[in-house]
Order: structure tokens, then sequence, then C-alpha cells
């Protein structure tokens, strides 16, 4: 009985829910608007002669008045009858359409070096803009020192090289296109040169009566030379002539490594040249053996420009580069000493240069302007100055040295003797004033050495030793009031 009442159960529920499934199975129709025949539309049949849709070029306007914002969307020709009657397509405007974007070209930034430019190959003696590119790129890679003047010199050629040799290429000297393509895009600086240290050299032989001064030619002097050239105060080749620019050199030394300096170099200045401590400098004061003309590069280019930089002719960048600005100095600095003026600065030019001959811009250009006299008023009376009396011939004094531990210059003159003249007469001898020999005997000679001392000096000339001319030779230059 209970099995027969579910059944009957079960059967009720399958009945109920039979029409609740069916319901949801119906497929609902879309709302799409009915024909003139009060039908459905059919789906369009495709057609081969079907036309293709065209584009309808005609711009909207849209009801603002603005003409060019919106385009229209191709429509389909009026043969084809569309079922329905409404729009097939719409309208939007143009910037709301989804497209892709087309990639613009951002050029790169500016770079601060421009990159050179010039067309074939450039190379020693070559002029021109192209040139200038070129030294300004290597000028500011740091392998170029000289002037961006457009003139491919050998200092151009030197820098080319020094570049073309760091960045692996054929170390020609030549701008060609591979070095020109690395120019562009090179970005490593020049690497610093070392710069050799100077080697003390073999001591020549030389004794307590060597004196080399200008005007001399030895082979001593070539040595000399050599020696001054390795420890930067002398620049060029050796010529074993003793000329102003090797006195020049000389006196450089001897500011540095002496406790006297007059252009001579005996024993004592000698023996401080050839020693292993002696000081170099990395200012040439004078330049010697060669010809500089315009295209050099150097040291010795470098000394010539700061010494017409020093006396007023040159007025650009003391670089080591002969360029045209140099030339023109050089020039000037001829005209102003009557040689001949060709722009290469020779021995004679260099001589003239390094010597205290040599005159400044401004006073070899100075105008010679005469002044009225005074005719009113009376030049006051010129008082005669003392004057000693030199002992009568052949007498001579004995001086005294001062008591031990009294540093006090006694005065010596004509017609004394003593360990004091021979201590005099020696000192002379080593700073190359006196040729004579130390005997005690203040003589002829020993005043004459005396003065030519005094005439270097700058001290009264009077061959008298006095207190300022001992204090002068025995501890050497002092500055004013010391």
């Amino acid at each position: 009985m209970k099995k027969s009442r579910l059944l009957k159960l079960a059967l009720a529920c399958l009945l109920l829910c039979v029409p609740l499934i069916l319901s949801g199975c119906v497929v609902q129709p879309e709302n799409i608007p009915a024909n003139n025949t009060g039908n459905y539309p059919e789906f369009p049949t495709y057609n081969p002669s079907t036309p293709k849709p065209t584009v309808n070029p005609t711009q909207f306007i849209d009801n603002s008045g603005n003409n060019g914002g919106m385009v229209s969307l191709p429509t389909l020709p009026a043969s084809t009858n569309p079922p329905v009657q409404n729009n097939w397509y719409t309208v939007a405007p143009l910037n709301t359409i989804n497209r892709p974007e087309t990639n613009t070209l951002t050029p790169p930034p500016d770079d601060p070096t421009p990159s050179p430019t010039p067309q074939g190959s450039l190379k020693l003696g070559a002029k021109g803009e192209d040139v200038k590119t070129v030294q300004r790129r290597l000028k500011d890679l740091g392998f170029y020192k000289g002037s961006v003047d457009g003139d491919f010199g050998e200092g151009t050629e030197s820098a080319v090289k020094r570049f073309q040799e760091q960045y692996g290429l054929e170390v020609d000297g030549k701008v060609g296109k591979y070095t020109l393509q690395k120019l562009s895009t090179a970005r490593q600086t020049a690497k610093p040169t070392a710069k050799p240290t100077p080697k003390a050299t073999a001591t020549p032989t030389y004794d307590t009566s060597t004196f080399l001064r200008k005007g001399d030619t030895s082979s001593k002097v070539r040595q000399m030379q050599e020696r001054l050239i390795s420890l930067g105060y002398l620049a060029g080749k050796a010529n074993a002539t003793f000329d102003a620019a090797t006195e020049a050199a000389v006196i450089a030394f001897q500011k540095r490594n002496c406790s006297y300096y007059d252009g001579v170099a005996g024993p004592e200045t000698l023996k401080a040249l050839y020693s292993s401590s002696a000081r170099s400098t990395s200012t040439v004061s004078g330049v010697i053996g060669v010809t500089l003309r315009n295209g050099d590069d150097g040291d010795s280019v470098r000394a010539l420009q700061t010494r017409l930089k020093a006396l007023g002719y040159y007025k650009g960048n003391v670089d080591g580069d002969y360029g045209s600005g140099t030339v023109e100095a050089v020039k000037s600095f001829q005209r102003a000493h009557s040689l001949s003026v060709d722009g290469s600065a020779g021995s004679s030019t260099l001589n003239t240069l390094f010597s205290d001959k040599a005159k400044t811009a401004s006073a070899a250009n100075a105008k010679v302007t005469s002044t009225p006299r005074r005719t009113n008023t009376p030049r006051p009376a010129i008082t005669p100055r003392p004057t000693r009396t030199p002992l009568p011939a052949n007498t001579y004094v004995l001086v005294t040295p001062p008591p031990d531990g009294q540093v006090i210059y006694v005065t010596l003159q004509r017609g004394h003797y003593g360990t004091l003249v021979e201590r005099l007469q020696r000192e002379l001898k080593n700073q190359g004033y006196y040729n004579g020999a130390t005997d005690g005997y203040f003589g002829e000679g020993t005043e004459n050495a005396v003065k030519s001392f005094q005439r270097v000096k700058g001290l009264e000339v009077d061959g008298i030793a006095g207190t300022a001319t001992l204090r002068r030779l025995y501890q050497g230059d002092f500055p004013a009031g010391a």
C-alpha cells in the first residue's frame, strides 16, 4: 500500500514539472520590426552580382555647424534594398575611431659636440672649415691642444695619430672614412702620456778652472746643454754654442739650485747641475739648435710663446702649436728688433728673444715725444760725490778679519792684502769673474773682477768690495730692504 501511494505521488509531481520544462525551451523572437506584410524579414542571401559598397566622401556636418570633425562610414547602394529601413552604419568623430597610431620619428637629442662631416680625406697641408671641425672634435676629446684655425699642420697630424693609435685604427695621420666615423662616435678622452723622469747623467770631467760662459763653444757646453734639456730648462737640440738662450737656461737653473745666479757655469754650478739631486722644472727658459716654423708643436713652441707673451707680442693661448697667431707675433718681434721678418724663429731670433736685449712690445712701439724745458725754474746744483783716494802703487795694507763670533763684512779695496782678500779672490773666481792668482793681494785684476761683479748685480761700480758687494757675493741675492 505504501509503495503504490508513493508511486502515485511521484507521477503527480512529474506531470506538474513537464509544462514548466517545456515553457523554458521556447526561443523568444528578437525585437525586429516587421515588414509591410506583417511578417518578420528573412536573412539576405549572397548575390555575386550585387555591387560592392562604396565610400561616401561627403563629410558629415553635425548640428553645431562644425565641418571636418565627423566622417561617414560606407553606405549600401539603393539597389540592394536593405531589409531594415533604419541606418546600417554609425557616424562618429574622426578622433574617436579606434585605429592604429602611426609611429612618428623623434629626432635624437642634440649632441653638444657636433660630429665632423668633411668629405674625402684630410691630411697635412689641408685648410678650411672641414679641418676646423676635425680640430674642434679632437680638442673636445683631449687629443689636440692647438688652435682651431683650420690649418692641418704637424700639431693636428700628431693629434690624429694619437687618436688613431688609441682607437686601434691605421696610424697614418690622415682623416679618412674610418677615422671620421670613429671621431663621430668616440666618447673616450685621450689617455695622459707619462713624462719620463730625467736621469742623472755621468758627471763629465772638469776642474776648478772650468768656467763656461756666453760665447764659448766646446763639447763641455754641449754636455751642459743636454743636461739642461733633460731637466726642462732648455728646449731644442744641443749645438755646443753657449748663446743667449743657453745663458737664460743656466740662470733659471741657478735660481732653483744655487745660492746665486749669474749665467756663468762654474765648478759649483756644474756640480749642482750633474748631481742626482738637481731640481727639474716645467718652464722652459730657452730654445737652441732648431728653427721653429708654422705647423711645429711641442715644448719648444710653448717656450717661444711664453717668452713672446711675457714681452707683449703674443696674445693667444700658450698651447705649443705654431699657428698663424704665433707667426704674427714672431714677425712683430723681428720687426721691432731689426731682424729678418719671415715669421720663423731661427737662431738669431731665438737668441735675441731670450737675451736681456729683448725689448717689450710697448717699448718698441712707444713714440718719443719732446717735452718743453722749463726755463723759469733753475736746476738744483749737483753736489759732487766724495771720491776715495787710492793707495799708492805697490803699497799694501794688511787687513785683519774681525774677532771670532762677529759677522762683520770688512771693506776691501785696491792696496789691501791678507786672508780676507784671498777669500774674496777665491769666491770671485768660483763665480767666473776672476782669472788671476789667489795670492791675497788686492791689485788691478781683483779690482776689475769686483767691478764686473758689481755691474752684473746692479751695484755701484767702484771696484771696492764693501758691505753690499760682499754680502751679495757670499750670500746671494736679497730682496730690497733685506
